[in-house]
């Protein structure tokens, strides 16, 4: 899937921590290039946001960034040092946001979204329904091992209690007829 490759290129994804949660978040206006939205990014983010009802610190960040504005030397007019300033606004949203926002757009590049976060949770459902399995077994595994070794204690108990006694009795018995026996004379000292 050519799409898939060239949207994870675009927008690629990092871990944010949104309302104490660490998950995985796209920048907004990355998505929005890679949507093939013509509609102006602010524009298009504000709409969006108001339309879904998206809460901040919850489905998105904002990152207000200080932009140096590009001086038009060609110009005669002189530009004082503070106009050079611009505050640009990033939005960092989370991945459920973005999934939610490509399924909105009715553009070729939002149906190739759409597919593309259908196929990732697929793969992440496999892996969880894999690690599910492996949890079982290995829980079954120690409740085995669990009731072999009680087992086994119990079986050691027993032996100690009961059968180690009958076993040093017929010891002894045994050791008492092997012995030689001397005559000995009480009445000869």
């Amino acid at each position: 899937m050519n799409a898939v490759t060239q949207f994870e290129e675009a927008t690629p994804f990092v871990e944010i921590e949104i309302g104490g949660e660490v998950q995985l978040g796209v920048d907004a206006r990355s998505l929005h290039k890679s949507l093939g939205s013509r509609q102006d990014f602010s524009t298009w983010i504000k709409r969006r946001i108001s339309q879904c009802q998206f809460k901040e610190n919850f489905d998105f960040v904002v990152l207000h960034q200080k932009v140096e504005r590009a001086r038009d030397l060609s110009s005669t007019k002189k530009w004082s040092s503070k106009a050079r300033d611009q505050i640009r606004i990033e939005y960092i949203i989370t991945a459920d946001m973005a999934k939610h926002l490509g399924l909105m757009e009715k553009t070729p590049q939002g149906h190739e979204i759409r597919k593309y976060f259908i196929e990732q949770e697929k793969v992440a459902r496999n892996a969880m329904y894999g690690i599910q399995l492996e949890i079982n077994k290995a829980m079954l595994q120690i409740e085995h091992v669990k009731d072999v070794l009680s087992n086994a204690g119990r079986t050691l108990c027993v032996m100690g209690k009961q059968v180690k006694p009958q076993l040093m009795q017929n010891l002894d018995d045994l050791i008492a007829k092997t012995q030689p026996r001397l005559p000995f004379d009480d009445d000869a000292a």
